[in-house]
């Protein structure tokens, strides 16, 4: 169980969901046009090389249809890919492709009507002997375009951004307050060195706010850790908050005062 229970790398990026796909689909073309399995080179058409090509395609879309529905899982497991989900994953995308090569190849290519009795002997046959053959490949892939993200500790939280590289992350209690302005959240927080800096990520509050939960938000425009708060200066009508390292104060607005005043208590 040890293994099965190892964490491995996932993609996440669309852009590289794309990218493996492609790779899939002129691998998979490559085999059908020029090794001709499973009686291909029977198979005679004015258009051979376009409808054969078209299997290339199909494994193409499904990797990258499968893969992004794949994500919802991936996020509900928080980041963490292990094997056993990889094995998972694998049955299932195949099940997948497997029935949307065999709609092409049997209703448009054989001009067959469909049969759940056909469906079930393809998938068992053609599909899974082409398992061996293409899973090695789409399985390299992905551990080599994918990312590992480790747990965070219990003292720990990480911010992702929109854009490429943009991952944060700290001890809760050195973040003290993230504000947003236009398309960008400023992140303010204590680093190494003790010394209060300031990154900007590309993101919306609300989804910072999803990705921390426990922030406060304070006005419309700031989210707040309370743990780093020193003091509230001021009345609802002008307060402040300020923070027990650093001079840095940011607003509380009247809407959110006693709120996060109770909470201070």
């Amino acid at each position: 169980m040890t293994f099965l229970n190892r964490q491995i790398r996932f993609i996440a990026s669309v852009k590289r969901k794309v990218l493996v796909g492609l790779m899939l689909g002129v691998f998979l073309s490559f085999i059908i046009i020029f090794l001709e399995p499973f009686d291909t080179d029977q198979f005679h058409s004015d258009h051979k090389l376009l409808v054969l090509s078209i299997f290339g395609i199909l494994i193409f879309s499904a990797f990258v249809i499968y893969s992004s529905l794949e994500n919802l899982w991936y996020f509900r497991v928080r980041k963490v890919w292990r094997v056993s989900h990889e094995i998972i994953s694998t049955i299932l995308f195949f099940l997948f492709s497997g029935s949307m090569i065999y709609l092409y190849n049997g209703l448009l290519i054989n001009q067959q009507s469909y049969s759940l009795g056909s469906h079930l002997r393809y998938l068992g046959t053609i599909v899974l002997l082409m398992i061996p053959v293409i899973a090695p490949v789409m399985l390299y892939l992905r551990q080599q375009f994918g990312e590992l993200i480790l747990p965070l500790a219990s003292n720990s939280i990480r911010l992702i951004g929109e854009n490429k590289h943009e991952i944060l992350t700290l001890e809760k209690k050195n973040l003290l307050f993230v504000k947003a302005f236009e398309n960008y959240v400023e992140i303010c927080f204590v680093d190494e060195s003790n010394k209060v800096v300031s990154k900007t990520f590309r993101q919306t509050l609300s989804n910072v706010s999803q990705q921390i939960p426990s922030l406060e938000k304070c006005h419309r425009s700031y989210l707040v850790n309370l743990i780093t708060v020193k003091e509230i200066i001021g009345n609802s009508q002008s307060a402040k908050i300020a923070f027990v390292q650093g001079e840095k104060e940011i607003p509380l607005s009247k809407t959110y005062y006693k709120q996060i005043k109770n909470r201070m208590v």
